[in-house]
């Protein structure tokens, strides 16, 4: 006969180790503004921990004195996609090892504004530098989509609609890994054309190749971030 004090252990183990897949799926989600990579895998989350429905997320920065803002912004952006769990009745985020750890841990506890967290040192909140990091990841992400394909028909591709885009990927897993990411981005912007600029705008025939050596630089840019960051960590866990 089964122990009903070990079959209820049993549940709740069974119920802490979904919760904790709860979390890290949400965590999934919650990208590097500055890399656009996921904090889960830059190896940032050091530790996931449930008592009944409340959580608390453990995570570090490749280096002690990793930009502040950027801290942040992944502080604030985990703590929103954890509590949007049902079952979730409160959040801690706890930033380890970091300069600016005591005072944003502080502020994200009780939901304060970047500026009211630094008054002394932030003189606007952090809503430009967002935007500018979601301009870089649209780019990046729109290379990665051009680089999937053969160079003569990306050069093609700078007339395709976004249905033409979905109709291509369709044929091809690795483009269509690479175009579901992008049109995450691309299907808040206006129009239909598939490949356009950061602000939406159409790219004329003439300075399509103008605008595929941007998007390339940027993606080599946000690629030797990331590579940076890895080696980082990598030689602080080492």
């Amino acid at each position: 006969m089964t122990d009903p004090a070990a079959a209820g252990g049993g549940i709740a183990a069974a119920t802490k180790a979904a919760r904790i897949g709860d979390v890290r799926a949400r965590l999934d989600q919650i990208r590097d503004p500055e890399l656009d990579e996921p904090v889960t895998a830059m190896g940032f989350i050091q530790a996931i921990e449930i008592a009944g429905d409340d959580v608390r997320v453990m995570f570090q920065l490749p280096t002690a004195w990793c930009a502040a803002n950027f801290a942040y912004l992944m502080a604030v952006d985990m703590k929103a996609a954890v509590a949007a769990l049902p079952w979730v009745a409160s959040v801690e985020i706890v930033l380890l090892e970091h300069f600016a750890a005591r005072r944003i841990n502080e502020a994200v506890g009780q939901d304060l504004s970047f500026v009211a967290a630094f008054p002394q040192k932030a003189e606007a909140e952090l809503d430009d530098l967002r935007q500018t990091f979601l301009e870089k990841a649209f780019l990046a992400r729109q290379h990665a989509v051009l680089a999937a394909l053969s160079k003569p028909v990306a050069i093609l591709a700078a007339d395709w609609s976004i249905a033409d885009l979905e109709r291509q990927a369709g044929e091809s897993e690795a483009l269509g890994a690479a175009a579901a990411r992008y049109l995450a981005l691309r299907r808040s912007l206006p129009g239909q054309r598939a490949f356009v600029t950061a602000g939406g705008e159409a790219v004329a025939a003439a300075d399509w190749p103008v605008h595929l050596r941007e998007i390339r630089r940027t993606a080599m840019t946000l690629a030797a971030n990331a590579e940076h960051c890895r080696v980082l960590a990598s030689a602080r866990t080492a």
